[in-house]
């Protein structure tokens, strides 16, 4: 699995299946940049305009060859990061 350069997860406090993933970012102890749609409008429009729904949580993943991959859904997203932290 190739390493990603930059991961960004799109969310917001009031969603539960946000507080998930970001429960297990913390537990396996990786660094994830928090991009908040509430609290920063813009960030929600990045969010459809790069991966197509507004849905959250999305996971932002950018390679270091500049291509952007979308990841939805709270267990794949949970799965892509433990298998990510298994490579370690």
């Amino acid at each position: 699995m190739e390493q990603p350069a930059h991961l960004a997860l799109y969310e917001h406090e009031l969603c539960g299946f946000c507080q998930m993933v970001r429960r297990s970012t913390r537990d396996i102890g990786l660094t994830v940049e928090s991009r908040n749609i509430l609290r920063e409008p813009g960030r929600r429009e990045e969010l459809i305009e790069g991966g197509g729904k507004g849905m959250v949580p999305c996971l932002r993943i950018e390679y270091p060859d500049g291509r952007v991959e979308w990841l939805y859904e709270s267990a794949d997203i949970i799965d892509y990061l433990k298998r990510l932290d298994a490579q370690d």
